[in-house]
């Protein structure tokens, strides 16, 4: 069971890393919009996607879980 676990999570997430730019612009529209509304973060970075980004790199779900990602790997100021 596990196992299936796994298999499950690889699907729920991009396989490439977000770029530095791509991760700033979720930063700054995660400020301007929230981090409850995923609809409107979503829509405003779409246009900053990397050449060759699948339709739904910036999906809610990816927003969301990218930017959980980005709070747990940066430090908190001191």
């Amino acid at each position: 069971m596990a196992s299936g676990i796994g298999k499950h999570k690889l699907l729920l997430g991009p396989t490439e890393p977000w770029s530095v730019r791509e991760k700033l612009c979720l930063a700054s529209s995660v400020m301007k919009s929230g981090d409850q509304n995923w609809v409107s973060v979503s829509r405003a970075i779409k246009p900053f996607a990397e050449p060759g980004r699948p339709p739904d790199w910036f999906s809610q779900k990816h927003c969301a879980s990218q930017y959980s990602e980005l709070l747990e790997t940066t430090e908190a100021p001191k």
